[in-house]
């Protein structure tokens, strides 16, 4: 949207997976760059992606590697993990699946970090556009996508006790984005080019109101959540080897 998108903060991530740097993290997807960043920090990384298209060697990062599977049915032995990390993601999961198949993959004591981007709406200016975008479509600009899906992490009996924290980012964006990010929504795409250009005239007249002359900064919230594991709950007990916290290579 923004010639900047928002970047991941380091303290957001270090509060996801714990300050230890050599904990052992299971990844749904490479969103955000947060395989690599964990990587680079001397974290032991696998992530989990849909295809192939990621499998490459990374001989610059032997720590993080990629493996083809659905996060439902995760192809390791029990208690491999000390954190399992999703970003933007558990929305798009079965939560009957998913949630038991990272309580079986945790280690006794590890923990489900999740976490969610949305836009800061508590920014008189920024509601202004919310208002100006919902006369084309009520849904437009929503902010809680993954509002239910952290509802039923955090009520699971899998993961009885979570902590959360959030973490506000700025961006930057110039009156053409702001303008260019309204136009590409889908409704406003499909309208007749007068009212098309009624709007971006009234989203840039919010612009103009808010920036008096500079760059505006548009807000965000990094909403993230430790959600840890108790294996009580688990169908199938789990007995640990004396090897069973050692991944096999």
């Amino acid at each position: 949207m923004s010639s900047g998108a928002p970047r991941f903060p380091d303290a957001a991530l270090e509060w996801l997976v714990g300050e230890r740097t050599d904990r052992h993290v299971l990844t749904l997807g490479p969103g955000a760059g947060l395989p690599r960043k964990l990587a680079r920090r001397g974290q032991h990384v696998w992530c989990i992606v849909d295809d192939d298209h990621d499998l490459n060697p990374k001989p610059d990062l032997p720590e993080l590697q990629y493996v083809v599977a659905r996060p439902e049915s995760l192809p390791f032995e029990p208690c491999q993990f000390d954190v399992v990390l999703a970003h933007q993601i558990l929305h798009k999961l079965a939560p009957g699946l998913v949630l038991g198949e990272f309580a079986r993959v945790l280690k006794p004591g590890g923990w489900v970090g999740a976490s969610y981007l949305v836009r800061d709406d508590s920014v008189p200016w920024v509601r202004r556009l919310v208002a100006v975008m919902r006369t084309v479509d009520p849904n437009a600009m929503s902010a809680d996508v993954g509002a239910s899906a952290i509802q039923t992490l955090i009520s699971s009996k899998y993961f009885p006790r979570h902590e959360q924290r959030d973490f506000r980012i700025w961006v930057p964006v110039t009156r053409q984005e702001l303008i260019a990010m309204a136009a590409s929504q889908p409704r406003v795409a499909a309208l007749p080019e007068l009212g098309r250009d009624r709007l971006l005239t009234a989203v840039g007249a919010i612009y103009d109101g808010a920036s008096a002359g500079s760059e505006l900064r548009l807000p965000y919230q990094l909403s993230c959540y430790r959600a840890y594991v108790d294996h009580d709950e688990l169908t199938t007990p789990i007995v640990l080897s004396d090897d069973a916290l050692i991944i096999p290579l």
